[in-house]
């Protein structure tokens, strides 16, 4: 890793690959084949939802037919045939419902918790100043504790459509560390069971601040003598990711937060102590050499044992599982999350640490590359900057840190420095710190599902005056994916009968509860024959329904029911009544004799030697052909046009034939050009 340095700013240069997004599964929201008795008002209806994910449509054909199922009218059919269909359009969403938060706090002397044990060897603490804090001391602790309700709070807002929980972890010894006194934690449980974000501030005080920080702001331990360049951030990890002590629930998403300003104990990032402040340096350096450790030891958790040497985001033992990133994406509590994964975001402090300019690194170094800008002191920055950027990008989390830095990914950092203040008076005010905790990020869940049904059928079908559904309907149906039909689509509609009014429901599915939503790319289709009862003889609509070119049409809704899909959008949070379109079919009085039993007289017989010229063939457009995908008998438009024009040609036969005889037998003393005309006459024969 290197860092570029230019202008009092300085950049990551290096790579990393980031996983690919999960998806979440279908809900399992229940249904019922009964609507309710109240429905949502129409007012509300028509503007439940300004962008609905479903495009409706609503069809007929064909556009003509005879009332009361007879045939004898110019249209020639006696029924026509409604389509319905409902296609889920858009794209992914990324969304995020439940979401537990685990915080993992680094307890390091420059996170903001140094004690006064080694007063005199920061170079900014030996001032003879009682109580003076350390260089560059970041305030992350005693800020987190007094805000840890605010914080909390600001997550909650930043992500209002999901429910968040929170917990907390903190951390700080690298135990089997040369440089570190070994009497500290590497894995402590503070708040196992996720609270609201309501409940976490007062948590905070209750547990970590009264546990570890004697109900104060500092622990008189944590001094120089202690690691604070690495830390054991690998087992402190590990324990969150997999759960020790903490009640991951499978019904939500896990994030966990790591606070920080060290390196892991990894071959990727070691650490120089040689020129820190550590008191080692006065002590004696220590036999191992100037850096830090880089395999992380086993530790025994309750359930068992971590792999000696865990990797960060890349295994350093052989056994590609065994690093923090893997077991992001493979441990049970992570692979049982709503994502699928463990999201790390991770947040480094602006203190001495992760900031190569800092009074905080000793002068006296300078030969060795020590010292404010000394080349041992930008790499020790480098490599601490860059374990929090490989772990954020590696498991889609986000990353924060100083302002002048930036990861590989072009993530600039945001954070400005705050002076810790006094040490058993803190600063607790550090706002780009609190923005960069509000603004974490869930990881890249992406939600597919654009509409899943409540308690009530998905569509509802309602016919509307004189129109009804024909006494064979012939109903199909046909649940479409883009990868092929689906399985227990419901064919046959529920019949409804809603304080008097019939209605016709369908599911996407009618054996899977689960299974009963739509996804990108899901087209839902059913047709069926309906009959006009009766007038008006007129373009009528053939559905009840309440857009806005509904009502211009004639339609509007039956009591307080009429043609909709219902369903729940936006994560299954928002309800929806959309109105499907309507479709207007014209409805042809019948004549006479064909609703009574008597039966017409033959027509005259055609007079010999008149010819009746056969009609000449009228081009018709190539009309639509239905085809829906059931075992159901198909219907083709083509078949019924044919008989259109069929019975179209027949009714002029019959009429032209009295005609011809009438004027054929006309008689008057006038002449005309059928009386007695000579032989010789240029008429005789002709008739125009």
């Amino acid at each position: 890793m290197l860092f570029v340095l230019a202008a009092g700013a300085f950049a990551l240069l290096s790579t990393g690959a980031a996983m690919g997004p999960t998806h979440a599964g279908p809900s399992t929201t229940g249904f019922s084949t009964i609507l309710p008795s109240s429905p949502t008002p129409l007012a509300t209806a028509l503007n439940a939802s300004a962008t609905p994910d479903l495009t409706l449509d609503t069809t007929v054909a064909p556009q003509a037919m005879c009332a009361q199922l007879v045939t004898a009218c110019p249209a020639g059919v006696g029924q026509s045939r409604v389509q319905l269909t409902a296609a889920a359009t858009g794209g992914p969403t990324v969304s995020w419902p439940a979401v537990q938060v685990a915080f993992v706090m680094e307890t390091t002397s420059y996170d903001g918790d140094y004690g006064t044990d080694s007063a005199g060897l920061d170079p900014c603490a030996d001032t003879g100043v009682a109580m003076a804090p350390v260089c560059e001391e970041s305030n992350a602790i005693p800020f987190f504790v007094a805000n840890g309700g605010a914080i909390a709070e600001g997550i909650q807002a930043a992500n209002p459509h999901s429910v968040v929980s929170f917990a907390m972890v903190d951390y700080y010894d690298a135990w089997s560390e040369p440089w570190d006194d070994e009497d500290g934690p590497e894995y402590h449980v503070d708040l196992g069971s996720f609270v609201p974000s309501g409940d976490f501030g007062y948590e905070v005080h209750a547990t970590f601040q009264q546990q570890i920080l004697a109900g104060g702001w500092y622990s008189w331990d944590q001094d120089m003598d202690n690691n604070f360049l690495d830390a054991s951030q690998i087992t402190a990890l590990y324990g969150a990711i997999t759960g020790s002590q903490l009640d991951w629930a499978p019904n939500a998403h896990h994030v966990i937060v790591w606070i920080g300003s060290s390196a892991p104990r990894d071959p990727h990032y070691p650490e120089n102590y040689c020129v820190s402040a550590s008191a080692w340096n006065t002590w004696g350096t220590p036999s191992s050499g100037c850096l830090s450790e880089t395999c992380e030891p086993s530790y025994t958790f309750p359930g068992g044992n971590t792999p000696s040497c865990e990797g960060w985001v890349a295994s350093q033992n052989g056994n590609p599982a065994d690093s923090i990133a893997a077991l992001a994406h493979t441990a049970p509590s992570c692979t049982d999350s709503i994502g699928g994964v463990c999201t790390v975001d991770t947040v480094d402090v602006w203190t001495t640490s992760t900031d190569p300019y800092s009074y905080g690194w000793p002068s006296q170094f300078a030969k060795i590359g020590g010292g404010p800008g000394g080349p041992q002191v930008i790499e020790n920055v480098a490599k601490v900057l860059e374990a929090g950027c490989d772990m954020a990008q590696a498991t889609g989390g986000t990353w924060a840190g100083p302002a002048f830095a930036t990861c590989p990914d072009g993530q600039p950092g945001s954070l400005q420095y705050v002076n810790h203040g006094p040490i058993d008076k803190p600063d607790t005010f550090n706002p780009t710190l609190l923005y960069a905790l509000t603004q974490i990020g869930f990881g890249p869940v992406e939600d597919t599902e654009i509409a899943h049904a409540t308690n009530a059928p998905l569509f509802v079908y309602v016919p509307i005056g004189n129109i009804a559904v024909a006494p064979a309907p012939d109903w199909t149906a046909a649940c479409q994916t883009p990868t092929g039909f689906a399985r227990g689509c419901q064919m046959t509609p529920t019949i409804l009968k809603l304080d008097g009014v019939t209605a016709y429901g369908w599911n996407w599915s009618d054996t899977s509860v689960a299974a009963n939503g739509m996804f990108v790319g899901d087209v839902w289709t059913a047709s069926f024959n309906i009959m006009a009862t009766g007038p008006p003889y007129a373009d009528v609509p053939v559905d009840a329904c309440v857009t806005t070119t509904c009502y211009a049409e004639g339609s509007g809704a039956v009591g307080q029911f009429y043609t909709w899909a219902n369903y729940l959008e936006n994560q299954n949070k928002t309800a929806v009544l959309q109105s499907f379109p309507a479709a207007l079919v014209h409805v042809e009085s019948v004549t006479p004799s064909a609703l009574g039993p008597v039966v017409p007289a033959a027509p005259p017989p055609v007079p010999p030697g008149l010819p009746i010229p056969a009609p000449t063939a009228v081009p018709v457009t190539t009309p639509l052909l239905i085809v829906i995908q059931t075992g159901s008998t198909l219907f083709s438009v083509n078949a019924a046009s044919a008989g259109l024009l069929a019975a179209g040609f027949m009714r002029v036969t019959m009429r032209n034939k009295p005609i011809a005889v009438a004027v054929a037998a006309k008689s008057s003393k006038a002449p005309s050009r059928f009386d007695g005309i000579p032989s010789h006459d240029s008429r005789f024969g002709r008739f125009e």
